[in-house]
């Protein structure tokens, strides 16, 4: 599974674009905040504006750039208190290879995008 989507950044804070979850009533727009490294992947990934479309998948594809991998479930649940994300019982921790290994945390958002589920590897590109 491959999917585009925007990312982009709103009074400091990075979101996904995904108007079809909260159409769906699955929550608010502080569920699709990009918190605790993935904020600062989508600052690298978007050289520092203000948003980016990003092409990913869980499965390899050409002219990926960056791979991530899935390291444990958990939560910083102070942090996400502290920033205002919305209340969740989960996520998962990732690293990018190409970034020295640098982590960052999915909340369950992932997998509605996914389908269910947080894949062990995502690969990802900035579409130009």
């Amino acid at each position: 599974m491959r999917v585009e989507k925007k990312f982009y950044k709103e009074n400091g804070m990075w979101y996904i674009d995904l108007p079809e979850f909260l159409e769906a009533g699955l929550g608010n727009k502080n569920n699709l905040l990009m918190v605790d490294g993935a904020d600062t992947l989508l600052d690298i990934l978007s050289l520092h504006s203000n948003s980016v479309m990003v092409e990913f998948g869980d499965e390899p594809f050409q002219d990926y750039t960056h791979k991530l991998n899935k390291l444990i479930i958990g939560m910083n649940k102070q942090l996400l208190d502290n920033i205002g994300h919305a209340p969740v019982d989960y996520g998962a921790y990732y690293t990018v290879e190409q970034l020295d290994n640098h982590q960052l945390w999915l909340c369950p958002v992932t997998e509605y995008v996914f389908g269910g589920g947080y894949p062990e590897n995502i690969y990802l590109r900035v579409v130009k």
